[in-house]
């Protein structure tokens, strides 16, 4: 039963008075005087206690600041506030002041009669009526939170009525397809046969040529496992993550995720496995690309009906591996024909994708994406399981991919003659840009060049396509591998490899065409081209780019000038923008202004950035701001010390924006 806030308003404030005389009036750190009574208000028997002001208590004033109503399983304060209107406060009397504890040390009672009432009304035998006003005010607090608990844990049990049993063969999907597998032998000298023990199929076996962590095959089930030496296994111990998809309905998924463990701490023959289930998430599916996940997770010793909780589980740190938050495993798919039936996921090719590598995946992700970009159908059905996991598990390029391709010839911008080769290497996105690429280009199609590109990432593209600006993918291709034999086993003075493989020169080979464009080789000439020693042309070619870098930065700053001139002179409202001549300015503007603009220069003089320079226009020699261009955008403007640009600048600058690099922009679009 609640507090009736009308009828306690009407004993709010009984007019008590307190004696001039009373000692309380001369203690210095008390604030509130407090007068207490017991009333029965709206049929509850109910504690009053009157919060008077001790400073106006003393000029004779007895202002009423507080008064509380306690219940048997309630609490509430009347503030009475300084525009005499007045509020409800549902503070706790230790949370009244400012600081948790501390509101008792500036209370005090009126006379024992008012402590005793409070006592007794609290039932609580404690010395002091704070104390006891305290804890059954904390008791309320506590029942409290523990219905809300209650409440909501009887949610959760009456969502988790509709989760299936485990399927049967759980434990065994485990043993032989997610937990690794021993032959654990005796060792001996004798070259002869070892006898050993394999935990897959749970039978002696013998092995030869075994060695401690070398990988083979059981002679008898022929799965493969991990040798160990019975004398060096120490403490072995193998953990992972497994999930179970369950239909409830055909809109709505489960998810579970289980932990596994498996110790052979006590004997390799009898290990000892546990599995636990650890969080439960139901994907509902609300039509188009829209889905909501529920997620619950398993709070180990918490809760009072139930252990489950309602969100995800907690993590400590975000970057570091943390085995029980982890919702990346295997995937148990021997019911997934059965469960993705007749649901928004029936074609997703889940299975597949899973049985391609059978590595732990994240499946949360897949049912978002699936919805998304329905070609992950096509892309899996076809082969493409690696362009199909950048699709689910990235944010995918669409200027590789044509999202909303209506073939996969549309999807993946290629033509049909392609299509069997990028199946055949199970290519990667960067495979596909690199395709596209040669392709736009006019390059002669080579399977076997691209064979060789396979396991090549995104830099790798930048690479071969600046080196294929000056030669052809074969030329280019025995170049570097006659290169790789050659210094594959060079090492630098820490002992460490020069080029850990071929992907290492054909980087270097990149560098050394950078330099000799700058430092105008001739590439036409095979010689130059194709240096003989590589590391040596490029080490030299280094140098004397060291040598002349500041020449050469003046002359391809200095060249560029006019251009820059023409296009972004603008001049206004006292303000003008001008381009550097020569690298040597924009260090200076950088020593002027204190920023640090002239580490620029080498980007600037490879066209990656353009550096303007804005001035007063009254002092076009004094610097003043500096500006920073790429992509056709202003990345940045930098005054005095790095500081930020003034309401003026800011102004000119929008204008500058608008009337000269939208104005180029929309001129390039048309």
């Amino acid at each position: 039963m609640g507090i009736n806030k009308k009828e306690c308003r009407k004993y709010a404030d009984p007019g008590l008075l307190i004696s001039s005389g009373s000692g309380l009036l001369c203690m210095e750190n008390l604030t509130y005087i407090i007068r207490t009574a017991v009333k029965n208000i709206a049929g509850q028997r109910t504690l009053l206690l009157y919060f008077y002001d001790k400073l106006q208590a003393v000029q004779g004033q007895y202002v009423l600041m507080y008064t509380m109503f306690q219940t048997k399983n309630d609490y509430i304060t009347w503030d009475q506030t300084e525009d005499g209107k007045g509020k409800w406060r549902i503070s706790s009397f230790d949370r009244m002041g400012n600081y948790p504890d501390y509101f008792n040390r500036i209370c005090a009672f009126y006379s024992p009669t008012d402590e005793t009432r409070v006592t007794r009304f609290c039932a609580v035998s404690d010395k002091t009526g704070f104390n006891a006003l305290s804890r059954k005010q904390q008791a309320i607090l506590d029942e409290r939170t523990r219905q809300r608990t209650l409440a909501r844990e009887r949610k959760i049990i009456e969502r988790m009525k509709c989760v299936p049993a485990v399927p049967r063969d759980f434990k065994g999907f485990i043993h032989r397809e997610v937990l690794p597998a021993y032959i654990i032998y005796t060792y001996h000298k004798i070259k002869k046969p070892m006898k050993g023990y394999c935990t897959a199929c749970r039978h002696d076996v013998t092995v030869a040529k075994a060695r401690h962590g070398l990988s083979g095959v059981c002679p008898r089930c022929k799965r493969s496992i991990t040798f160990k030496a019975s004398g060096r296994i120490g403490s072995l111990y193998d953990r992972a993550t497994v999930q179970i998809v369950q239909k409830i309905n055909n809109k709505e998924l489960l998810v579970r995720i289980f932990k596994t463990n498996k110790s052979y701490r006590s004997s390799f023959r009898e290990p000892r496995v546990s599995v636990w289930e650890n969080a439960r998430f139901f994907v509902c599916y609300q039509g188009d690309e829209k889905m909501n996940i529920l997620p619950h997770y398993y709070a180990y010793g918490r809760g009072i009906l139930t252990r489950w909780k309602k969100g995800f589980r907690p993590i400590l740190n975000k970057w570091a591996v943390n085995f029980e938050p982890d919702l990346c495993g295997y995937l148990y798919h021997r019911n997934l024909d059965d469960v993705l039936a007749e649901t928004a996921w029936e074609y997703s090719q889940m299975k597949q994708f899973y049985l391609k590598e059978r590595n732990p995946l994240e499946t949360l992700p897949y049912f978002h994406s699936y919805l998304r970009y329905p070609m992950i159908e096509y892309l899996i059905k076809l082969g493409l399981s690696r362009m199909a996991a950048y699709v689910i598990y990235n944010y995918p390029d669409e200027d590789v991919l044509n999202l909303k391709g209506k073939n996969i010839r549309e999807i993946l911008d290629v033509s049909p003659q392609d299509i069997p080769f990028l199946q055949e290497v199970n290519a990667n996105i960067y495979q596909l840009a690199l395709l596209q690429k040669l392709r736009k280009c006019n390059i002669r199609f080579d399977p076997v060049f691209l064979r060789w590109c396979q396991n090549i990432g995104k830099p790798f593209q930048k690479d071969v396509l600046l080196a294929l600006d000056f030669t052809t993918p074969m030329k280019l291709m025995r170049y570097i591998d006659r290169q790789y034999e050659k210094v594959k086993d060079e090492k630098v003075p820490f002992g460490q490899l020069r080029y850990e493989n071929a992907n290492r020169v054909l980087s270097e080979y990149k560098d050394y065409l950078r330099l000799a464009v700058k430092l105008e080789y001739d590439l036409k000439n095979d010689f130059v081209l194709f240096p003989h020693d590589l590391k040596k042309a490029h080490d030299l070619a280094s140098d004397l780019y060291e040598e002349h870098e500041s020449e050469i930065n003046d002359r391809m700053i200095g060249g560029a000038y006019d251009s820059l001139l023409k296009r972004y002179s603008f001049t206004k409202n006292g303000f003008t923008i001008i381009p550097p001549k020569t690298a040597q300015e924009i260090v200076s503007e950088g020593h002027a202004l204190r920023h640090c603009v002239g580490t620029y220069v080498s980007n600037v003089a490879d066209g990656e950035s353009v550096i303007l320079f804005l001035r007063r226009t009254e002092e076009p020699g004094k610097p003043f701001y500096t500006m920073e261009l790429r992509d056709g955008r202003i990345h940045q403007t930098r005054g005095q010390s790095n500081g930020s640009t003034t309401p003026e600048v800011k102004k000119y600058l929008a204008l500058f924006e608008r009337k000269m690099l939208h104005a180029e922009s929309t001129l390039k679009a048309a």
